[in-house]
């Protein structure tokens, strides 16, 4: 039996006390109906489940700079971050809240063609002038050395911005938000497998990338899972602020857990429509009127009729087409597939937990909107 082998059957346990914690807890949610109250119960009863795990033990960042997942949200108190993970649908969803007139931070607002990447305050800028519904604030939240400009520059207290887009949810939210201005994280997640996929047909042609790697042309996918991928059980790692070279294991796992059930609203990439709806409820927006409707349809229209292709990339609805690509499928139970997961133990158990919060969240995600709706009509 290899080493991976073991931690795997080892990480299955944990994963079998997390899957039937969540299907016991929803389970419980529906038998008393769909109320913020029994969802906030709901939760309490999961936090049992890891009994040794008291909430000083999270990064100060998880405990003091983010709201919870139970506090109604409130834009004009807390600002949105937006974990891009590479390969599961952060295209679609930027795409989607440029169109809706969102001020985001993200890659190109330091871009130097636009001139305001040596300004030394916060400035809102619409970079085409044939979109003028896209807005940008003028830092890079996608690097490091961005992200310590934008928290040096006051991005959060400036109050200028709706969304921040980011790839490094741990550095982020430890450098952008304090106690005083706090954030709440959303994110879309995908099978890791898929993901791993993807990104290693991708890379192969995305002469674009900063990333491109020509060389896995020739390469097959056991081979490159085995030899050649450096994010494994990437997920868990980013969460809890470790590189990509370093060792994991189940108490970061536990960590990692942690800290997307108190604080992360979930979005799954199979069901991008439901999770963009979830996010927009968060964010006091909707797709009621005519511009909303036009959104809607221009991004997540094709996913109306069926769940997304997952052999194609998640990034899929991106106007320019770059990020959509088709590759081989490999199924659950083929060797390839083994051989991913096995490596990806950690967030294949992280991403199972996700499916059913992401089931489980729907309650309180439904109240809230729920509780909008009554302060609408006040």
């Amino acid at each position: 039996m290899t080493k991976h082998t073991r931690q795997i059957r080892i990480l299955s346990v944990v994963g079998l006390v997390c899957i039937i914690g969540y299907v016991f807890n929803v389970r419980s949610i529906n038998s008393f109906g769909n109320t913020l109250g029994n969802a906030f119960g709901a939760r309490r009863f999961l936090a049992g489940l890891d009994p040794y795990l008291d909430s000083s033990l999270l990064p100060p960042w998880a405990q003091n700079n983010l709201v919870d997942v139970t506090e109604f949200p409130d834009p004009t108190r807390e600002t949105a971050l937006f974990w891009h993970v590479p390969k599961s649908g952060g295209t679609t969803a930027k795409r989607v809240y440029e169109c809706l007139g969102q001020t985001l931070a993200n890659r190109l607002g330091a871009d130097p063609r636009f001139g305001h990447d040596q300004d030394e305050e916060i400035v809102v800028f619409h970079p085409f002038a044939t979109e003028p519904e896209i807005k940008f604030v003028n830092v890079d939240t996608t690097t490091k050395a961005g992200v310590v400009r934008a928290a040096r520059l006051g991005l959060v207290p400036s109050g200028k911005v709706d969304m921040i887009f980011t790839t490094d949810v741990n550095f982020a939210t430890e450098h952008l938000f304090d106690p005083d201005h706090k954030g709440r994280i959303l994110a879309l997640f995908r099978n890791p497998v898929d993901r791993a996929v993807s990104k290693f047909y991708y890379l192969q042609t995305a002469t674009w990338e900063r990333t491109y790697r020509p060389e896995w042309k020739d390469m097959g996918i056991v081979e490159w899972a085995t030899n050649h991928n450096l994010d494994e059980n990437f997920i868990v790692k980013k969460i809890v602020g470790k590189k990509l070279n370093d060792p994991v294991d189940i108490a970061d796992l536990i960590v990692a857990k942690d800290i997307i059930r108190r604080h992360f609203v979930v979005g799954l990439m199979t069901d991008m429509e439901e999770s963009i709806s979830r996010f927009n409820v968060i964010l006091g927006l909707n797709f009621e009127d005519a511009k909303g409707q036009a959104c809607k349809e221009q991004y997540l229209g094709v996913k109306k009729e069926k769940k997304v292709d997952i052999t194609a990339d998640a990034d899929a609805g991106n106007v320019e087409g770059m990020n959509s690509h088709s590759h081989p499928k490999h199924e659950p139970g083929s060797p390839e597939y083994n051989v991913i997961a096995e490596r990806n133990a950690l967030d294949m158990i992280l991403y199972n937990y996700i499916t059913l919060l992401f089931s489980e969240q729907k309650v309180v995600i439904d109240a809230y909107a729920s509780m909008q709706e009554q302060n609408v009509q006040l």
